[in-house]
């Protein structure tokens, strides 16, 4: 578990120390890869899990290794085949940042969470960023959000521009800190609270080199390689969706 995101299962008890959800709690978690950390919720914890995600390959590996997995293919962006107020947590642990439009990710997790339900979401980050390039990426985000869009659906065969809408949460698959708390609180969001993880991916960054010699097609690539000046974080957030509206 840990050679595929910073911290491995460490965090996620963490996160789970914040959520203090209840045995039989319903928890969906969006990009479960091959389900490990729903068989680790639902052995620890007693919770009835759910997962998504976008490789076939991994469901495939993780049905051939549990067939009772509860997990199908899909996308953050689109969570139409759950019913509202039908979960009490949503997981997206590395995940997010690899969503098209993470702000539609975010509005649908709360809309599948039943009133108090738990959010948490783990992934990079970029730390102290200049004020100049935080406004020149909401300005950018904004203009090409006006932007007519093509009719076609986004798939395999979709533009690379249509599959890569510019956020004013994130630059180069790493959020922003303030505004993805300001969109969390637009959306409904409550209690957020979030906490710097950055030496749980040195530790990552740093066994991986050592063991692979790269960190090509990692998620963490930025972490070493950065595209801007900025230096790269880990980060972990928790929110609450309000028991009233």
């Amino acid at each position: 578990m840990s050679d595929f995101r910073p911290g491995g299962l460490r965090i996620t008890r963490k996160a789970m120390e914040h959520w203090k959800l209840p045995r039989g709690a319903r928890v969906l978690d969006v990009g479960c890869g091959t389900g490990e950390t729903m068989e680790y919720l639902e052995k620890e914890y007693g919770f009835t899990c759910s997962g998504i995600d976008l490789s076939m390959a991994r469901l495939k590996e993780g049905r051939t290794r549990n067939p009772g997995l509860d997990i199908q293919y899909g996308d953050g962006e689109f969570l139409d085949g759950f019913s509202s107020y039908s979960f009490d947590g949503v997981l997206m642990e590395c995940t997010l940042s690899l969503i098209n439009l993470p702000d539609e990710a975010l509005h649908e997790a709360y809309c599948v969470l039943k009133k108090g339900g738990r959010l948490f979401v783990s992934d990079l980050y970029i730390k102290d960023p200049d004020p100049g390039f935080v406004k020149a990426l909401a300005i950018e985000a904004e203009r090409q959000s006006k932007k007519p869009h093509r009719e076609m659906e986004c798939g395999d065969d979709c533009a690379e521009e249509h599959r890569s809408r510019p956020s004013a949460l994130r630059s180069d698959g790493r959020f922003l800190i303030d505004p993805l708390i300001e969109q969390l609180t637009e959306i409904g969001y409550r209690s957020i609270a979030w906490e710097d993880c950055s030496q749980e991916l040195d530790n990552f960054v740093a066994e991986k080199l050592m063991r692979d010699g790269t960190l090509e097609g990692c998620l963490c690539d930025a972490a070493l390689h950065p595209r801007d000046k900025f230096k790269t974080g880990y980060f972990m957030l928790t929110a609450e969706k309000p028991l009233q509206d």
